[in-house]
């Protein structure tokens, strides 16, 4: 387990952006890594008006998911809010990436990925329900068999 006091929050307000339960993200393994992130590549006092704006959203939606969720939207979605640190952290769990700004297209062409293994544990996979390339593989001849998710 982390040290860092913004860890618990981190990973509750990630749940809440990316669709994810809690569970589910810690078994990435990735929570430690993009917390790290987030601290390396944002300005100390954003990201703690962020945390504090987390905070507060979870405060004032007392436990209400469709008024926390409104709340997100409003408070911590637009692009003026805390440098577009949720939408960074939607995109940094799925896609294993961080962009300067997911705000503006054109920066999405400077997206880096973290390490090798955010790639593999990127979100993106389990919504299409299917591998990485190049990681994780199925197996022979799994191609042969219908998905494990038929429900599409």
């Amino acid at each position: 387990m982390s040290a860092n006091p913004h860890r618990p929050l981190f990973l509750t307000i990630s749940g809440l952006l990316t669709g994810f339960s809690e569970v589910e993200l810690l078994g990435t393994g990735m929570c430690d890594t993009y917390l790290k992130t987030l601290h390396e590549e944002n300005n100390p006092a954003t990201l703690e008006y962020f945390f504090v704006a987390c905070a507060e959203v979870l405060r004032l939606g007392e436990g209400d998911k469709e008024k926390i969720n409104n709340l997100i939207t409003l408070r911590l979605m637009p692009d003026s809010c805390y440098d577009s640190l949720a939408k960074n952290i939607i995109f940094m769990w799925y896609m294993g990436q961080w962009a300067p700004s997911v705000n503006q297209a054109t920066n999405l062409a400077q997206a880096r990925n973290i390490s090798p293994n955010t790639y593999v544990q990127g979100l993106v996979w389990n919504v299409a329900d299917t591998h990485p390339p190049g990681a994780k593989q199925p197996g022979f001849g799994s191609w042969a068999k219908p998905p494990v998710n038929n429900s599409i």
